[in-house]
């Protein structure tokens, strides 16, 4: 892995540099996700939308409102919530 530098500004922002930006494949207000370690800080790309897509269904599956569709009185609001109060 390549090191490369970035200075911090006064609000707390850097600029990744070109080459960094160009090997994440990544575009003008595209958004990235940061991991924040021990000591370290990592910067992924977005996934391409099918793993957003399994990520969404593994999510659904586990509370359990994957293949319903929400309708008045059938009680998904309340799971909804409890599942808010998990987090």
């Amino acid at each position: 892995m390549n090191t490369m530098y970035a200075t911090v500004t006064s609000k707390g922002q850097i600029t990744l540099p070109a080459a960094a930006r160009r090997v994440l494949g990544l575009r003008s207000g595209q958004k990235v996700a940061i991991h924040v370690g021990d000591n370290s800080l990592t910067i992924d790309a977005p996934g391409d939308i099918m793993s957003l897509r399994a990520l969404a269904r593994e999510q659904a599956e586990a509370v359990g409102t994957w293949g319903t569709v929400p309708t008045s009185g059938d009680g998904w609001a309340a799971r909804a919530e409890d599942y808010r109060a998990d987090r």
